[in-house]
Parts: C-alpha cells; sequence; structure tokens
C-alpha cells in the first residue's frame, strides 16, 4: 500500500506542492532579503554620511580647523570600543594623524571592508554580528577623512530573514508532506476501492458498484460516471442474456415449419408444384428470420451511438404533421379516426437525427393502428412543457397492462394477445433505442380506455 501510494497521483501532485511552497517561499524570501539589505545598507550611508558632514563643519575654514577636527576625531575614536565607528585622518601625505586605525588605503567612493583587513588599534570589545566596515574616504583641507560603520544591523537583520525563512520553509514542507499524506491516503483509498468494483466486475459480479461519500468532489463524480457506465453495461448483459432466450425461442417455430414443410415434400413424392409451394414458403420464412436480425442489428447500431454524427435541429410540428397526413389513409383502411395533429404555437426544435426520428414516431402510431379494435380514435399532440418538447399519442384500444408496460420495450418481447399478428415484437425495442440516442424519455400510461405514449425531448435548441 506505501509503495503503490508513493507511486500515485495524488502523492506525486502532493510532493509537486511541497516543491512548489517551497520554491515560492524561496523567491519571496530572496525579494525580501534583497530589499531590506539594500535598504538597510542605503540607511548605514545615509548616517556615515551625515556623521563625517556634521566632522566636516567643525573643521570649518579657519587655519586650526584641521587641529580641531583631528582632536574629535581622537575623542571619538577613544570611546569607540563596541559600537563599531571608525574614523581615520591623515594629513595629505597619507600620515596618520587621529583615528582607531593605523593605516588603510584609500580608495574612491563606498567599500565593504572586512574586518580582518583592518589595522585597529586599542582594546576593541567583540562586534556583535558584524563581519565588515562600510565607508569611504572624503579629501578635506589638509588631508583626508575615512569614515565607517560596522553592518551588524544588517547582519542581524539578514538571520532574522533567513530563519525567518527556515522556519517558514520547514513548517510549509511539514504541512504539505502531512496533508499531501492525509489527501493521497484517502484518495488511494478510494480509487483502490474503483479498482476493486471494476475487478469485481471483471469476474462477473455485474451488480459491483463502486461506493461514494458525500464530499461531491472529482473522484466522487468519477465513480458516479463509473457507476452509470456499469449501469448501462449492465442492462446491455442483461438485455443480451434475454436477447439470446427470445431469439431461441422465436426462431424455433419458423425454422421447425420449415424443416417439416422440407421433409414433407421431400418425403411424400408430391408434384412439382408442391416442391414451388414449399419452397416458396421456406424462402418467406427466411425472409422474416433475415428482416428479424437486421433489425436487430440496427438497433445494435443506434445503442452503439453510430449515428450521432448525422444529428441536425430539426423541428417536430412539420414532421409530425407529415407523418399523420401520411398514415391517415391507413387508419381508415382499418376502421379507425387517425386526428389532425394538435400543436400549441411556436416550433418544437431538437437535435436529432432525422430519419430515426421519424421512424421513432411512425413505429408508434402504427402500432396504434394496427392494435387497436376498430373502431378506435388515434390522437398526436406536440407541446412544451416548459422548454422541453413532449409529444403525446394517445388511443382508445385496449392498452397495456401496467405490469407489462416495461416488457414491451424487451427486444423480440410480443404480449399474449399480439402473438397472432404479424411482426418480430422489435418495433417498440426499435423505439426506445431511437429515444435514448437522442437522450429522450418515453412513458406509457391508461389513457382511460387505451394508451398514452409520451415522448418527453431535452430542452429545445
Amino acid at each position: 500500500m506505501r509503495h503503490r501510494l508513493t507511486r500515485g497521483t495524488a502523492f506525486r501532485l502532493a510532493a509537486l506542492v511541497v516543491v512548489i511552497i517551497t520554491l515560492v517561499n524561496s523567491v519571496i524570501f530572496s525579494a525580501l532579503y534583497y530589499s531590506l539589505s539594500t535598504q538597510l545598507t542605503a540607511h548605514l550611508r545615509a548616517h556615515i554620511d551625515e556623521v563625517r558632514k556634521t566632522l566636516i563643519d567643525v573643521q570649518g575654514k579657519e587655519s586650526d580647523g584641521f587641529q580641531e577636527l583631528a582632536a574629535m576625531i581622537e575623542s571619538h575614536a577613544r570611546v569607540a570600543k563596541s559600537d563599531e565607528d571608525i574614523y581615520l585622518l591623515t594629513d595629505s601625505s597619507g600620515k596618520r594623524i587621529a583615528g582607531n586605525v593605523a593605516s588603510l588605503e584609500r580608495f574612491e567612493g563606498w567599500r565593504t571592508i572586512p574586518w580582518r583587513d583592518l589595522n585597529l588599534l586599542g582594546d576593541w570589545s567583540p562586534h556583535r554580528a558584524s563581519d565588515a566596515v562600510i565607508g569611504r574616504w572624503t579629501t578635506i583641507n589638509g588631508g583626508y577623512l575615512f569614515v565607517g560603520d560596522g553592518n551588524g544591523d544588517i547582519r542581524d537583520a539578514q538571520r532574522l530573514q533567513l530563519n525567518g525563512l527556515m522556519w517558514g520553509i520547514g513548517l510549509s514542507v511539514i504541512c504539505a508532506i502531512i496533508g499531501g499524506w492525509f489527501l493521497g491516503s484517502r484518495a488511494q483509498r478510494r480509487i483502490g476501492q474503483m479498482e476493486e468494483a471494476l475487478n469485481a466486475v471483471a469476474s462477473g459480479a455485474l451488480d459491483r458498484r463502486v461506493p461514494r461519500v458525500s464530499a461531491s468532489d472529482d473522484i466522487d463524480h468519477v465513480a458516479a460516471l463509473i457507476n452509470a457506465a456499469l449501469d448501462r453495461l449492465q442492462r446491455l448483459f442483461e438485455n443480451l442474456r434475454q436477447l439470446s432466450v427470445d431469439i431461441a425461442h422465436d426462431l424455433r417455430t419458423p425454422i421447425s415449419r420449415m424443416r417439416q414443410r422440407l421433409e414433407h415434400v421431400r418425403s411424400g413424392g408430391d408434384s412439382i408444384e408442391a416442391y414451388r409451394e414449399a419452397a416458396d414458403a421456406s424462402i418467406a420464412e427466411i425472409d422474416n428470420i433475415a428482416e428479424t436480425f437486421d433489425a436487430l442489428m440496427r438497433i445494435s447500431e443506434i445503442e452503439a451511438g453510430a449515428r450521432k454524427n448525422r444529428f441536425a435541429d430539426v423541428d417536430l410540428k412539420p414532421m409530425l404533421t407529415n407523418i399523420v397526413d401520411a398514415l391517415e389513409a391507413v387508419a381508415e383502411e382499418r376502421g379507425h379516426r387517425l386526428h389532425p395533429l394538435i400543436a400549441a404555437e411556436g416550433s418544437f426544435i431538437v437535435h436529432a437525427d432525422h430519419r430515426l426520428l421519424n421512424q421513432l414516431f411512425l413505429n408508434l402510431i402504427e402500432n396504434a393502428i394496427v392494435h387497436c379494435q376498430e373502431p378506435a380514435d388515434i390522437s398526436v399532440e406536440v407541446t412544451k412543457v416548459g422548454d422541453c418538447p413532449v409529444v403525446r399519442i394517445r388511443d382508445t384500444g385496449p392498452g397495456i397492462p401496467a405490469e407489462e408496460r416495461e416488457n414491451v420495450f424487451r427486444r423480440l418481447y410480443r404480449l399474449e394477445k399480439s402473438r397472432t399478428t404479424a411482426g418480430n415484437g422489435l418495433g417498440l425495442s426499435l423505439v426506445a433505442a431511437i429515444a435514448d440516442l437522442h437522450g429522450a424519455r418515453i412513458t406509457l400510461a391508461d389513457n382511460e380506455p387505451g394508451l398514452l405514449v409520451e415522448i418527453w425531448f431535452s430542452s429545445s435548441v
């Protein structure tokens, strides 16, 4: 489990978060470190300039100003034991006149001088955290003046920042590791549950599902999608198993009839005309069987979603008007009344395959015409419930018992009262497959008397 956890995506993401936090903290603290060091250095230089200008003002332009400056520098140098103030006054030839440094090379501008390079005079106390002196030379009347100060304040601030950086990075890394380990373990546990469920399904336990939690996070969303896919897989498998049984049951009778008919003509020595009649009847039986398999293959193709690339915007009102007009004469021949389309105002646009949707409505209306006892009233209505187009097909026929309404959508399933009529029991299966392809929902209800079929589409375009 530990090995899988360290190789898991959640753990790697947690490790990546640790690296990112470390880099971000490093960049932030580096910027603060540089900014604060620069500001402190600027403040220290400003302080040195202020001291230097004060000393220069003491010299003034009087003839004895140089000696007065030397006396003041010597006085400051005697008390500069641990405050890191550095002074050196030389004459024009570079000879030391006053200060707490024996000698120092002259240079232009500011310079940072390590303490070890300074030839200090007197008894010096330890100089705090500083490791160098920042200072500069100034040319004065009769010589040169160097004023410097230690970088102890800068070093203290830098050390404080570095300690903060280490603590900040350390705490961030620890929190990220703990949080990453916790979240990674939790995520890995849930992924393991998915693996167990999928392995169980692969082993034949089709009713196994991935457990879900109330977190409603992305993993829970994936679990819901997996469960939905497993539900569909289970339904397809059960449909396939039922289909195999139904095919065996429904094809046994025509195959037996063909065999008996052929055996009869072979053993009976009948006339050529009898042979022809037997062959014609067998060919008709074979055509019916081929038609059944063609319908099954078409349903499978539709369920696989192979025709979604043919989808376009379709208006239901003119499509239903044409279907009702075309079937009106057929209904009259059977003694029924197919009323003109009842339609609300406006258009009813759905994204669909025009031919398949046309087949869906044809099958439903023809079913009503074929299975209703004459005379029956059949009506078709299209309306909207909210933004959803709804098509209702009503008849006053015998209807379908409530306990059979789910079964009629099974392939090759036929009600007992329909077994004497022509058909292969695939019409409503085709309707269900087309509706599912279009994301539509079909409901069957009692029309009192008769059957009410409702097809609910998603919101119109």
